[in-house]
């Protein structure tokens, strides 16, 4: 493992600059969202999400100041700010998801001259989620411009990520002192996952295709001069994340993060500004205490803890990101490099993405009220229970499964996961109210780790008969009578399929 403590010092003892350190105490959300990245389609990897809640699978910087309110303090910043999650891959392969301590903090860094606010709809990500190695020789600052480093945009990259192996009871450590996981060190206090963010624009592109080009580090990567191709100086962005790893301390195993990473090389942060521009401008003019005490700055406007800790978003895809689970959401292979990783994504994902268009029954009338009937977002959560009951049952009766043949006779062991799930499943869907009881569960002949559950509704429709394929679910209306067959199993990519709401009155 390399250390950065022959360069790096705390930010907190740099110049005494000024700056403001937001605090995010909850999580906005834990999905697999991604607009700056993936906009309108499913993410590659988990993100933990801080925010505000106009935040979406397409949300743009203008719908995050529509926000409604924000799991960060400041009532007039309704930015976004997203990382991997950590999880917890346990000796017998099974991965969990791992809680932060007291969120994010975020870091709002006055450093340079002539400090800009952000452009209103910039958008940034920090960091390479792909790599998996750390080809740099760790030098001393003063050295970086004779090595030819100062300018070379990939080690300033890198030296922007880093980690704090936290415990109260000793010396402080560096910030950015550690580039890796140190999966072999006791963090009692938690392991700090550090980004710092690019603070050079190019003064006109909000976005790049890489989402990084249009942004650049200064000299010294956290302070010194911007190149010449990116003059315009922003606030410099720091996120501090607390995970907390000791509740997994001495169970063996490793630490991971969503997108695959067991090196932590690959950890990223990505910023989309929703802040009121005037407040910004005038926080970074007159906000100018070295402090960091962020309601020092009679700018903003603030909400209690209570308030932006109640702040969240209800989840857009339907998925188990907490586990345990046999593999992580997205099938992001693990890998320790050195090798630049493959990118995540499920084959079937596609199903989740807002271009794939939802189809719509005809018009119906219910009740008196004219509408248009089209297939309800599957929200409901007594329908992702049954893919949680259902992920649950079959994850622990396929482990104590002997492996399956091609195709299982009825009464083999192999069968067994499938019928193991069946009551579970058949035992959450029931309590849809209007709801008919679910038919039986049933092993698929080919796949016995597959569950099929058919739930009958009954609803307002057209006397014909019509059926539509929707994501996971095939829905058949004839006559007033609605039935949805919902699958749920591990198949070959170990991902569950999404549950689907099976109430269809509008």
């Amino acid at each position: 493992m390399l250390s950065k403590s022959l360069f790096v010092i705390s930010l907190l003892a740099l110049e005494a600059s000024a700056f403001w350190r937001l605090p995010c105490r909850q999580r906005l959300a834990l999905e697999r969202i991604d607009p700056i990245d993936t906009p309108g389609k499913v993410a590659h990897h988990v993100h933990t999400i801080h925010g505000g809640n106009g935040f979406s699978q397409a949300g743009t910087n203008d719908d995050l100041r529509a926000s409604t309110c924000s799991s960060c303090s400041v009532k007039e910043d309704k930015s976004a700010y997203w990382t991997p999650n950590m999880y917890w891959e346990a000796p017998d392969g099974s991965l969990t998801a791992l809680n932060q301590t007291g969120g994010m903090l975020v870091y709002y860094l006055q450093r340079g001259d002539n400090i800009q606010p952000f452009p209103p709809n910039l958008r940034i990500i920090a960091g390479d989620n792909r790599l998996r190695d750390f080809p740099w020789t760790d030098l001393e600052k003063s050295l970086w411009a004779p090595a030819g480093l100062s300018t070379n945009q990939p080690f300033l990259r890198q030296q922007a990520i880093g980690f704090n192996c936290l415990n109260y009871n000793q010396p402080a450590e560096a910030a950015l002192g550690l580039n890796s996981i140190p999966q072999d060190r006791l963090c009692v206090d938690g392991l700090r996952a550090e980004v710092f963010f690019p603070s050079c624009w190019d003064g006109k592109n909000v976005d790049s295709d890489d989402h990084r080009s249009h942004m650049a580090y200064p000299d010294t990567m956290d302070n010194g001069k911007c190149p010449p191709t990116h003059p315009v100086r922003v606030p410099s962005l720091f996120f501090e994340t607390i995970w907390n790893v000791n509740a997994v301390a001495g169970k063996g195993g490793r630490l991971v993060f969503s997108n695959g990473d067991a090196t932590g090389y690959g950890y990223h942060g990505d910023f989309m500004n929703g802040w009121e521009q005037d407040v910004l401008e005038r926080a970074i003019n007159t906000c100018t205490d070295p402090s960091g005490i962020v309601e020092k700055c009679q700018e903003f406007t603030f909400y209690t803890e209570a308030e932006y800790s109640q702040c969240t978003k209800k989840p857009e895809i339907k998925e188990d990101v907490w586990g345990p689970m046999m593999q992580l959401p997205g099938c992001n292979v693990i890998t320790s490099g050195p090798a630049y990783a493959a990118m995540g994504g499920c084959a079937d994902d596609k199903k989740n993405d807002l271009s794939s268009a939802k189809p719509n029954l005809p018009a119906f009338n219910d009740l008196g009220k004219g509408l248009v009937g089209k297939l309800p977002e599957f929200a409901d959560s007594a329908a992702s229970n049954v893919a949680s009951a259902a992920g649950s049952a079959i994850a622990k009766a396929k482990a104590a499964a002997p492996a399956a043949p091609a195709v299982p006779a009825v009464n083999s062991p192999a069968a067994a996961p499938a019928a193991a799930a069946a009551p579970i499943v058949a035992e959450a869907a029931a309590p849809a109210g209007d709801v008919s009881a679910p038919g039986p569960a049933k092993p698929v002949a080919n796949d016995p780790y597959l569950v099929v559950v058919t739930v009958t509704s009954y609803v307002h429709a057209p006397t014909s008969t019509k059926t539509v394929q929707a994501q996971d679910a095939v829905v058949t209306v004839t006559g007033q009578t609605q039935t949805v067959t919902v699958t749920a199993g591990h198949a070959d990519a170990s991902k569950l399929a999404n549950a689907h709401k099976r109430r269809h009155h509008l």
